[in-house]
Parts: structure tokens; sequence; C-alpha cells
């Protein structure tokens, strides 16, 4: 579907779940709906300006995840903002209810000692890892997605893994 035979509607009907989904990817668990919902919307402010350019050359889908990526980055990029998600993440509660409450106490401060971890990890890496580990893209995908090399992908991969694992090593957790 090339930029003229789309609007924003069908972008916003059809990719919203999503591009809302792989944003609160990118900030991680303590970053507040609100702060999400801004950020998405500012994902589809940048698609209708870009829209006229869109020639149809990658998956509309990959097209929204480079600029998502993008707004993302320009966000975290502000010192006080990732301090902030910072705090909420340590913040955050890790009392849900369940039948089983001490497995559920495990898992979510595991959830937030890796986010913590990953939070210290250059966006640039992070944003990588986050659309290859948990939204399944592909190295190209990512790559058309960021305007970067394929390898420079696979690069970024590989360091923000070694990393990940050194950080959550060396804040308790095991290899």
């Amino acid at each position: 579907m090339a930029g003229s035979t789309m609007t924003i509607d069908q972008l916003v009907r059809q990719h919203g779940a999503r591009v809302y989904r792989m944003v609160a990817s990118l900030l991680g668990p303590g970053a507040s709906d609100a702060d999400v919902q801004d950020i998405a919307q500012d994902v589809f402010l940048g698609a209708h300006r870009a829209l006229p350019r869109f020639r149809g050359d990658s998956k509309v889908e990959t097209w929204l995840y480079g600029i998502a990526s993008r707004t993302v980055l320009m966000h975290l990029r502000s010192w006080r903002r990732r301090r902030r998600l910072k705090q909420a993440v340590e913040a955050e509660p890790i009392v849900e209810r369940s039948a089983d409450l001490e497995r559920t106490v495990a898992e979510r401060a595991e959830l937030v000692r890796v986010w913590r971890c990953l939070l210290q990890i250059p966006a640039k890496k992070r944003v990588v890892y986050v659309l290859y580990e948990v939204e399944g893209l592909t190295g190209k995908e990512i790559a058309d997605a960021l305007e970067i090399n394929e390898a420079t992908v696979r690069t970024r991969l590989y360091h923000a893994r070694k990393e990940l694992m050194a950080l959550y090593a060396k804040n308790g957790g095991e290899r």
C-alpha cells in the first residue's frame, strides 16, 4: 500500500495497538500509560507528516517501527525522562494478586531487575535488543526500520546482550 492510497486513519486503526505495544516495550515497565500514549501519538504525527513520502519500498509495519524507534530514542535522550523512568521501575510495586503469591512476587522482582539492567544499556543498543527479542523483528527489518546497516544491527544486538548479561550478573541475577 503506497503512501498515496493510505490515510492516517487507516494507519491508526490497523497498527495503533502494535505501535502502542512497541513504544511500551521500548520504554519499559516504568513508563506511565500517559507517556506511552503521548509517544505513540507522536509516532502517528510523524507518520502523518511522512506519509506522502512513503513509497511502499518496505512493509508498513517496518516503516512505522522506524518512526516509532526514532521517536522513542528522541524522548529517551532527555536525561530527566530517563531518570524518571528508572525511578518508576525501582518504585514499581511487586505485589500482585495471584493464586501463587510467592511465585508472582519473585517473577515481578525478576522483571524489575532485568529492566533496571536494560535501562542502563545505551538507548541505540536497547532499541535493537527490544525490537529483536521482544517485538520479534528480523535483523533486516530492524535495519530497514532504523535506516542502518544490517551488520550494525547485529553488532548492537551482540553488545546489548553482552552488556545485559554482565549487568544482570553484577546485580545478583544468575548467568
